[in-house]
């Protein structure tokens, strides 16, 4: 059977493909507010740590370059990134 056969399915086809759609969409605002959640966490606790242990401005560089290199598909890593969170 294909599609020809099945008359007035296209009524399904695009409440289906409007349910993709919509949860695609939900899918990615809370990936985006996830995100600023973790950014926010991340320059919390080096701003945390550097008023802790006196660290100065050199450990944002540091940690830069670990990060980079245990997620290096990831962007936003990059110190001036680290900086902003």
């Amino acid at each position: 059977m294909n599609e020809i056969d099945i008359m007035g399915y296209e009524p399904l086809l695009d409440e289906i493909k409007g349910l993709i759609h919509k949860k695609q969409f939900e899918v990615l605002k809370i990936i985006n507010a996830e995100t600023i959640n973790l950014y926010w966490e991340i320059g919390e606790e080096i701003y945390r740590q550097q008023e802790e242990k006196g660290w100065g401005k050199s450990i944002v560089q540091v940690l830069s370059k670990e990060l980079q290199k245990e997620f290096p598909g990831a962007k936003g890593y990059s110190a001036a990134n680290l900086w902003r969170m």
